[in-house]
């Protein structure tokens, strides 16, 4: 998928033509089909715009949610938005900071004094950045055998029996995509509060940020009105397992509505102090635009977060400017290319801005 100059302009058209319709529209009446001209035919899941903060956002649903039984895509369908779910992890994370339960830059050891000595030199702020250098050990165990994904262990049991592997590098020195950061982040939240990770996830971050239809699915459970993911050739099912350790990590599913919903909610008033809001922004990995629990684009000057996630066929992405308001959304259920999306919305951010203009 390419955005030539000519359809840019045309999706800046297309896009001021249904901002001014929706404008003298009652706010009730959904717009129809209205984001066509820049959504390729085959796209596949929901797509959400909003211009700035306050403003009726163009909300458009494509494609099936389920093929073998075909039920279509509708605009308040639920998608697994995999490491997107980092980012609201970590929003939860700051919450728990700014009521003295945990802290960013102390050890991991303060609440996991189980694990080894040398994981003294690693900090929280580490785990959220993915940078702690703490072997992967959940990875390692899969990769011999399948059987982790079956266990039905809690966030805090699996940091302890997959989280105290060696520190490979300094802390803080390189970046480790990797799932046992978050099984420690959840392990942790679990020890300083002694509630299950998801009650403590909800009680400070979707609730509050009214999102309804945003929760936790695990193997052993499916939210209803879920989106099935297949892979590219919609010919078979792909979807991840997902036990109840790596609810951290990627374990949430929302729609297109509530995450806006909590991104409005995360860069306003209702969630955090400037302070947390100015540690979320912060990019802690340069090389990898990595802040803590999700990316942070500088676009025009101006910072982007820019949250993404895959499980399995899900792709998610969310885009959001704090400073306006402006968000994109795009959730997929047919294994997108994520570089085929992060294309789609840099180019509905910038015909929104051209708008702007």
């Amino acid at each position: 998928m390419s955005f030539s100059p000519h359809r840019r302009r045309c999706l800046s058209l297309a896009l001021l033509a249904t901002l001014s319709a929706c404008a003298v529209s009652p706010p009730a009446a959904p717009p129809a089909r209205l984001l066509d001209a820049a959504i390729a035919p085959d796209y596949n899941g929901v797509v959400l715009v909003r211009a700035r903060r306050g403003a009726i956002p163009l909300l458009q649903a494509y494609g099936q949610a389920r093929f073998e039984a075909p039920a279509p895509v509708l605009p308040d369908t639920r998608f697994m938005i995999g490491s997107v779910s980092k980012w609201i992890t970590t929003v939860a994370v700051l919450r728990l900071v700014e009521q003295g339960k945990l802290a960013l830059d102390k050890p991991v050891t303060t609440w996991l004094p189980e694990l080894p000595a040398a994981s003294r030199a690693v900090t929280l702020r580490a785990l959220l950045s993915n940078t702690s250098g703490i072997e992967n050990g959940l990875a390692l165990a899969m990769k011999r055998d399948r059987s982790p994904a079956a266990l039905g262990i809690s966030p805090l049991e699996g940091a302890l029996k997959f989280g105290s592997g060696p520190v490979t590098f300094a802390p803080g020195s390189s970046f480790d995509y990797s799932v046992t950061n978050w099984l420690l982040v959840g392990g942790i939240v679990e020890r300083a509060t002694g509630e299950p990770f998801a009650s403590v996830v909800a009680r400070l971050v979707i609730e509050p940020a009214g999102a309804r239809d945003t929760g936790f699915v695990d193997r052993d459970s499916m939210a209803p009105h879920l989106a099935i993911a297949y892979d590219a050739a919609r010919a078979a099912r792909k979807v991840t397992p997902s036990p109840p350790m790596v609810a951290a990590s990627g374990t949430i599913y929302s729609t297109a509505s509530d995450l806006v919903k909590i991104a409005d909610a995360v860069y306003g008033d209702a969630l955090l102090s400037p302070a947390s809001r100015k540690e979320l922004l912060t990019v802690q990995y340069a090389a990898e635009e990595y802040a803590l629990g999700g990316r942070v684009k500088q676009r025009a000057g101006r910072a982007l977060a820019w949250e993404t996630g895959v499980s399995g066929g899900y792709k998610t992405l969310l885009a959001y400017a704090p400073d306006s308001g402006r968000a994109v959304v795009l959730l997929n259920n047919t294994d997108m290319q994520q570089s085929e999306q992060a294309t789609l919305g840099l180019a509905l951010l910038d015909a929104m801005s051209d708008l702007d203009k």
